[in-house]
């Protein structure tokens, strides 16, 4: 059946499947990936930012406060200029969750450490001491390296990762940077929100970037599976058309030789012939009869009117007519019809002809399999949307799950006599008049198969 085709069975599908995963997964947390990067940085640094700014006021307004100005430009201290810079000295050496400060003149020179083996060093190349003389505050996490920077020698032992920032100290008008305070803190809360805020972002994207994939593979499989299976029914349509040409010559090449049974028959029903030769005799004009009706309402659809949109056909009589047709064959095996069910409207739009061809098809596989007779159940009833379905179920032994797979394959049979065309053209007869064929095994054991007809009003 169209849809039922595996990746396996659709190699091209499944490469482009693949090359679909590979592209999409690189692509997507690559994306996520600088995203997340991006993302986290700017967080964290937003809130080191946030509280190095918090700690530059700060500093600044006790700069102001107790006049230490000078101190950074090199002016002697003298009387209450002492006790000023001390308490400065005090402030900063007291700020929160601060393990080590430095305070800067403006040519780079260590006025005042808390460890005191830097006081009156400089160190060459600090290009964040640099940026702060130009009025920068710029925030970082420093993972200690302890012979990386000069600086950080004598860092404590229990101190393995800070937040290190220069504050600008501006003048009294504000107007230029008269030092620096070099701050080495190690907040606890702040340096786990940090670490949080990394986890989380990048957490979210990897989820968001599954939920993404995800949802493209559902689309990219759905879109395969639409394709695949207008592809196999492309492959059944021009099969079904080699099917339509072939049966049209047949139907046209029969026509002779159905005239030339039916004329012997009637000159042998002329003779003198007992009663049941007679009877013989008449089935066989009728037999031609209902072929040469067939045959005519075949090529009539072919050529003008193939939905038959305009013919209607009562269902408990093609039943009837289609079970006369088998009544030879029934006795023969000795399988007995039963009419359950039946109720409802049974006038079917459709030609009488096709429906009763497609019945035919389905009465003959049933008869078919069983081969030690059994019971061919038949009814119809009303369905959803206005139609009828007509359903036959027999006793026989059931499909395999191959068979089901190429039940309505045109050319695929497991009949050694087979042509494997019934049931596809059945099939492709139902969807032309805008009903449907589907074949499945019983509860216990057989196949029951629906036919769908649209109702007539």
């Amino acid at each position: 059946m169209p849809g039922t085709l595996s990746l396996r069975d659709s190699p091209h599908y499944f490469r482009v499947l693949v090359m679909f995963v590979v592209t999409s997964l690189t692509a997507i947390f690559a994306t996520t990936a600088i995203l997340s990067t991006y993302l986290a940085s700017y967080m964290t640094s937003q809130m080191m930012l946030r509280d190095a700014q918090v700690s530059m006021e700060f500093l600044n307004s006790i700069v102001r406060v107790e006049n230490a100005n000078g101190y950074f430009l090199g002016e002697p201290a003298e009387g209450d200029n002492v006790a000023d810079t001390k308490e400065l000295i005090v402030h900063v050496s007291r700020l929160p969750d601060v393990f080590r400060a430095n305070v800067y003149s403006f040519d780079g020179e260590v006025l005042w450490s808390s460890d005191k083996e830097l006081v009156g060093r400089t160190f060459d190349d600090n290009h964040e001491l640099e940026a702060a003389m130009r009025g920068e505050l710029h925030p970082e996490v420093v993972v200690v390296d302890r012979g990386e920077k000069e600086e950080h020698v004598g860092l404590p032992d229990d101190v393995e990762e800070f937040i290190e920032y220069y504050i600008p100290i501006w003048s009294a008008d504000g107007s230029f940077v008269v030092g620096a305070v070099e701050v080495y803190k190690a907040p606890v809360s702040l340096l786990a929100a940090i670490h949080g805020t990394v986890r989380l972002a990048r957490i979210g994207a990897f989820v968001a970037g599954i939920i993404l994939f995800l949802g493209l593979l559902l689309v990219v499989l759905y879109a395969t599976r639409i394709l695949r299976r207008q592809e196999a029914r492309l492959v059944e349509a021009e099969r079904l058309a080699v099917v339509g040409e072939m049966a049209s010559a047949v139907a046209h090449g029969l026509r002779n030789p159905l005239a030339a049974i039916r004329s012997c028959a009637e000159l042998m029903d002329e003779d003198d012939l007992p009663d049941h030769s007679r009877d013989t005799v008449q089935d066989i004009v009728d037999q031609v009869d209902r072929l040469e009706a067939w045959i005519r309402s075949f090529l009539v659809r072919t050529r003008s009117d193939p939905g038959g949109a305009g013919d209607t056909a009562h269902v408990d009589v093609i039943v009837q007519r289609s079970l006369r047709n088998f009544d030879a064959q029934l006795r023969k095996r000795r399988i007995a019809v039963e009419l359950v069910g039946s109720e409802g409207n049974s006038v079917a739009k459709g030609g009488s002809n096709e429906i009763e061809q497609v019945l035919n098809t389905i009465l003959s596989n049933a008869i078919e399999a069983m081969t030690e007779g059994g019971t061919i159940r038949i009814g119809w009833a009303p369905a959803p949307g206005r139609r009828i379905a007509l359903t036959v179920a027999d006793s026989g032994p059931g499909l395999s799950e191959a068979q089901l797979q190429t039940l309505f394959k045109p050319f695929q049979t497991s009949k050694a006599a087979g042509l494997g065309v019934g049931l596809a053209l059945g099939r492709r007869i139902a969807e032309r008049l805008g009903g449907s064929l589907d074949l499945r095994n019983g509860a216990e054991r057989g196949v029951e198969a629906t036919l769908i007809l649209p109702a007539r009003a």
